[in-house]
């Protein structure tokens, strides 16, 4: 799903360039890329300061777009030097949100050339991902700990 997810985000914006994290413990944790160079995935394997677009999007709970990253004030000097180094210009963070609207992860798209922007038709299509998207997420995780704790109860009374 979260490759499909970035894909369909990467569709919308027109890019071959992306990423998608998952908010761990108060910070992003990069699970999926596509187009990225080593440095930039590596750079950002974990986000944990507000100076980037996806974790502005994330406390914000809502698309930031950086229309480019040579001369707005969104990074710290480092993060703007690995991004321009890997080959973006611009680029646009998606909040994936859960029912209570908290961001739960983050789809973002690079691009080679700073941007003009999005039409009100591509916001409204990437935002209607990042809300399906986080839902999904946040069934899957919601169903995933429930049988794994259904399972360790089985295994355990099962041993008296």
């Amino acid at each position: 799903m979260l490759s499909a997810a970035l894909n369909r985000v990467l569709e919308i914006t027109q890019t071959g360039m992306g990423n998608v994290q998952l908010a761990e413990s108060g910070r992003l944790r990069m699970v999926r890329h596509s187009g990225l160079a080593r440095e930039i995935t590596s750079y950002f394997a974990f986000v944990d300061q507000q100076t980037t677009s996806c974790a502005q999007a994330a406390e914000q709970r809502r698309q930031v777009t950086v229309r480019d990253v040579a001369t707005e004030d969104v990074f710290d000097e480092g993060s703007r030097q690995v991004i321009l180094r890997a080959g973006s210009r611009g680029c646009h963070s998606v909040p994936l949100v859960n029912r209570a609207g908290v961001a739960i992860g983050m789809v973002s798209s690079h691009h080679e050339r700073p941007l003009p922007g999005f039409t009100p038709a591509q916001l409204r299509a990437l935002e209607t991902s990042g809300v399906m998207v986080g839902r999904w997420l946040s069934c899957h995780r919601r169903t995933v700990v429930l049988d794994a704790l259904a399972h360790l109860h089985t295994a355990a009374t099962a041993q008296r």
